[in-house]
């Protein structure tokens, strides 16, 4: 048990935490903190108050958590997905060259890009626990109960989510899966490996309780921003999210390639047969929103797709230029050349925008911050979702991510490469324009770079489909894969520390991540896109 001054010391360092807070914090800490329900109400409306309680946790805690600004345009830049150079979020000192470690202080004008993330979920969790902790004590929701087990499989399955994504992205995190009204004390940090864990377990508690009890959660509950869920639904959704935790967990190639892939292959095949896509609805309030398809697409402004991952599709020689014998600071826009009818329409007509690319040319930061942040493209797939002011399907979760693990899973237990190059096909010819690829073709090995040329092996054709095709969808996706694939830029941190804010509550040592060279810093094989005779100090 905790004294009574380090009880008092917490409870000064939780003040202090939510006077710092954004005004999106607010909406969660204030939640949190009000969510008991009076004592005064009869028992429907305090099992119509429970049922809030577990029904806003996906918005305001996991949803914020993950696809607002903060991670999800970050950990897309430092993938380099998206490309920007504005400081918000920590985006530009985090995706500039060479890394730097993540600057893990209260004092630091970007630090909510971990911290954030970690009020959203953790906010999410206890809401959903005191939610939980009354339906123990006996608190029916619906006629006569009839909802009740709708509100606690929702209620395990969110908890599955955020804990999920806080193993993902930070070392170690909380384990809260006891119902609770309140912490009597701070809980102890476990290891990212026991969190993912947890998280797992979780979403498997959610899935049994949905196999033995069918309910329907209709668009107008809005419990997931206008999508109907079923319980055949959110079996679904749980098994999908279960294979892309376990896959993503990765720390490096060899964590990725010791991993169950049996265990994922299974959890695919019973995942989502459709793409899981909330409805954006920003009244200005609700938020339900996303980040990435909203600033990620707005390339005079904010954003433009980073050549690093779509420059492996060039046919000129004009990347391999740009990457292996530019230095760094003298890079700049270049033109693509391709046969990714995704990218541009015609590969002798470059300016053509494809599909899924706007051709755009240069973007709307100033050179002093760096050209190899330029791009001549942007992401414009969901296009739609920007010029309706944030309003619209927000794909988080595409069939396509799951037939690429599918394909992944197979090329790592030996599986049946005709089956592999039929995944690969179902996007590389349909909405890529390419000739496909074949069960014949070299299987290669996942150290092979992205690439879409016929001679490619099938490694290299999944990573240029997974990365075009799952763009911008997922908070994280492709720092991910990235990093578990071993494709993250040297010195890159593989994860984040434990907020600084948190770490004053705790009483423990301020810690990071990253840079070349660095604890928890990213090594590449071959380049490293960077070299110090060529560097200058960036500037503001």
């Amino acid at each position: 048990m905790m004294d009574n001054n380090k009880k008092l010391g917490i409870a000064l360092g939780a003040l202090v935490l939510t006077l710092n807070v954004s005004c999106y914090d607010d909406l969660v800490s204030s939640y949190v903190t009000n969510s008991q329900p009076s004592a005064q109400i009869d028992s429907t409306d305090f099992g119509a108050e429970v049922e809030a309680m577990i029904s806003s946790s996906f918005g305001l805690g996991f949803w914020a958590g993950t696809q607002w600004s903060a991670p999800s345009m970050t950990l897309s830049t430092i993938a380099d997905e998206i490309s920007s150079a504005w400081a918000n979020w920590g985006m530009r000192d985090l995706s500039s060259e060479p890394r730097h470690p993540w600057r893990n202080s209260i004092t630091y004008s970007q630090s909510r890009f971990t911290r954030d993330p970690w009020i959203r979920h953790y906010g999410g969790i206890q809401s959903l626990n005191r939610g939980l902790f009354y339906l123990g004590e006996g608190v029916q929701i619906g006629q006569a109960g009839v909802d009740t087990d709708r509100a606690i499989a929702f209620a395990h399955f969110v908890s599955g989510l955020s804990h999920g994504f806080v193993s993902l992205m930070y070392d170690q995190g909380y384990i809260l899966t006891e119902p609770a009204l309140q912490l009597e004390e701070l809980p102890s940090l476990f290891p990212h490996q026991a969190v993912l864990a947890a998280a797992i377990s979780q979403l498997d508690r959610a899935i049994a309780i949905a196999e033995r009890a069918p309910f329907e959660i209709t668009a107008g509950d809005d419990w997931i921003f206008g999508l109907d869920v079923d319980e055949e639904y959110l079996i679904r959704l749980a098994n999908s999210y279960a294979a892309r935790y376990l896959a993503s967990s990765a720390r490096n190639p060899a964590d990725r390639a010791n991993l169950d892939w049996a265990e994922i292959l299974r959890r695919v095949d019973r995942g989502i047969v459709a793409d899981f896509a909330p409805i954006g609805d920003d009244n200005g309030d609700v938020r339900e929103w996303d980040a990435m398809k909203f600033y990620g697409q707005e390339h005079r402004t904010w954003s433009r797709a980073d050549y690093r991952t779509i420059g492996p599709a060039d046919e000129s020689g004009g990347y391999n230029a740009w990457l292996e014998t530019t230095p760094v600071y003298q890079r700049d826009l270049f033109v693509i050349r391709t046969s990714d009818k995704r990218i541009t329409a015609d590969i002798n007509r470059p300016t053509i925008s494809g599909t899924d690319f706007l051709y755009g040319g240069y973007g709307p930061w100033a050179l002093h911050r760096a050209g190899y942040h330029y791009s001549s493209h942007t992401h414009n797939r969901y296009l739609s979702y920007l010029q309706s002011d944030a309003n619209g399907p927000m794909p988080t979760m595409l069939v396509t991510e799951m037939d690429m693990l599918k394909a992944e899973g197979l090329l790592r237990i030996g599986g049946d490469l005709q089956l592999v190059a039929d995944l690969i096909n179902k996007t590389r010819v349909s909405r890529g324009g390419m000739n496909p690829a074949a069960g014949s073709d070299l299987a290669g090995s996942p150290e092979d770079s992205q690439s879409h040329l016929d001679a490619a092996s099938l490694w290299s054709k999944l990573k240029h489909e997974k990365r075009i095709e799952t763009y911008a969808t997922a908070a994280g996706l492709a720092y991910f894969d990235d990093r578990g694939w071993g494709d993250l830029v040297s010195g890159t941190p593989i994860h984040f520390p434990v907020p600084a804010l948190e770490l004053d509550l705790l009483f423990e040592a301020h810690y990071t991540f990253g840079g070349v060279g660095g604890v928890g810093g990213a090594p590449k094989r071959g380049l490293t896109g960077f070299s110090p005779k060529n560097s200058h100090p960036l500037r503001n």
